[in-house]
């Protein structure tokens, strides 16, 4: 029996030293090389606090969790997260530059190839632009946008993510002016067709927005948004459309609910993890507008990335589009074209629709693998580090609508579309993407495209 009670001490004493053995517990967190960041907005990116006890074996995983949220908050090029022995979290950052005063050139048309198809150097506009982001180390974004040319547009927007303690609730403020001599009044045959006038403008508007939202956890996020506009219009409109617009002078409010689930590894190129949201926006809202032409619409987008192999990866993502109302007016039609809505293949074609849905697919192989490059001869840490990596990939996307307003003059409205082809993705620092990609499209038509952004 004295045997026996001296094993069972020994196994119990054994047992506790591995469960010892086998935790972390928080009991500091050094922060380096945040110069200008608070220490609040990084310790709010940790899925941990001061005093929690972690599993060892998670800690790899989570060093890989924190430095991605830290880099998908575009305030840092660099993080590196170490779980030391003794029970201390060490994250050192490089900083972005964050003060941007800087003159532009802005090609005004739906996308690059577009404007290279055309070349037309009358859509073009330029100014200055002034960004401070992270303004006051708090993650706040205050910006100034002076453009002329072939559009005007003056205008400031606030942006703060954090006003409470805990920094869940978020607020921000748009307003400024914009006007055209130029103005797309409809589409014909995919083509937008445009009323252009040289002395007055085709439009002129006043605008202002406010938003507020509310970040849950680490990954979700609600915002409601509210925007009212005054627009006037040239008489000359009315005469080439009596769709377009209910009147010369219309005034519009616009209330937004939209919700975000996203779970990727590197927002502005994601190879792993998953992203869901949610819209649903109704514009025309009486007693503030100036006529009852109402649009109200929900959207959904899922995206999901995988890791196959080392180098190999896979991404598809889903679209849904459901018009609630019917369409009166053109400024209210839906058209499949612009943005990130179109199919690859179709990069040239304008697709009135009422109701869409849009797959796309990804097959990429990493050329290679991220690779930091030094400039010597950039002496500031912010900006001679520069990482690139190369992807090759071959895709495929599809979509199916419902014919919308002006279908009849366009063919495509309502039909089953697809395209496909091969492509090389570069990526660089500060969020930038290049791709280049061949693609033909249902009706056999081939073309060599640009991008900027992620494919999905």
């Amino acid at each position: 029996m004295k045997y026996l009670k001296c094993f069972l001490f020994f196994f119990c004493f054994a047992s506790s030293v591995e469960a010892q053995d086998s935790t972390f517990v928080v009991k500091k967190i050094n922060i380096s090389g945040n110069g200008t960041t608070a220490d609040k907005i990084i310790l709010r990116e940790l899925p941990f606090e001061l005093g929690d006890t972690l599993q060892t074996a998670d800690t790899v995983i989570l060093s890989e969790t924190i430095e991605q949220n830290l880099i998908n908050t575009s305030l840092f090029h660099f993080a590196n997260v170490l779980f030391a022995d003794s029970g201390v979290v060490d994250i050192s950052l490089l900083e972005r530059w964050y003060i941007w005063p800087a003159p532009f050139i802005n090609i005004e048309e739906r996308n690059f190839n577009v404007w290279m198809r055309n070349l037309s150097f009358e859509k073009v506009s330029y100014g200055i632009y002034v960004s401070h982001e992270n303004f006051r180390g708090r993650r706040e974004t205050l910006r100034l946008l002076f453009k002329t040319g072939y559009n005007q547009l003056y205008g400031i927007s606030y942006n703060k993510p954090n006003i409470d303690k805990k920094q869940n609730w978020g607020i921000a403020f748009t307003c400024g002016y914009e006007s055209s001599h130029s103005l797309s009044y409809s589409v014909l045959d995919h083509e937008p067709k445009f009323l252009k006038l040289e002395k007055k403008n085709a439009f002129s508007s006043i605008y202002a927005s406010a938003v507020v939202s509310r970040r849950v956890g680490l990954y979700q996020t609600h915002r409601l948004s509210f925007s009212i506009d005054a627009n006037k219009y040239a008489d000359s409109l009315f005469n080439l459309s009596q769709i377009y617009v209910p009147a010369p002078k219309w005034r519009n409010l616009t209330l937004i609910y939209f919700y975000r689930y996203d779970f990727r590894d590197i927002k502005n190129y994601p190879l792993k993890g998953w992203y869901v949201d949610f819209e649903l926006n109704s514009s025309g809202i009486p007693a503030v507008s100036s006529f009852s032409d109402k649009k109200i619409f929900v959207r959904n987008t899922t995206k999901k990335y995988f890791k196959i192999t080392k180098n190999l990866y896979f991404a598809s993502s889903a679209c849904f589009h459901f018009a609630l109302l019917e369409e009166k007016s053109f400024i209210n039609a839906t058209f499949m074209g612009y943005g990130a809505t179109f199919v690859r293949g179709f990069e040239y074609n304008v697709i009135p629709v009422k109701h869409f849905i849009l797959n796309k697919n990804n097959l990429k192989y990493n050329i290679l693998p991220q690779k930091i490059i030094k400039l010597p001869i950039i002496k500031s840490p912010k900006f001679n580090k520069v990482p690139i990596a190369i992807f090759s990939n071959i895709f495929f996307d599809n979509s199916w609508s419902e014919r919308g307003m002006l279908g009849l003059e366009n063919s495509l409205s309502g039909k089953y579309l697809f395209g496909y082809g091969l492509g090389i993705d570069f990526v660089t620092y500060y969020d930038k993407v290049f791709r280049i990609e061949f693609s033909q499209n249902r009706f056999s038509q081939k073309g060599i495209f640009l991008h900027f952004t992620a494919p999905i």
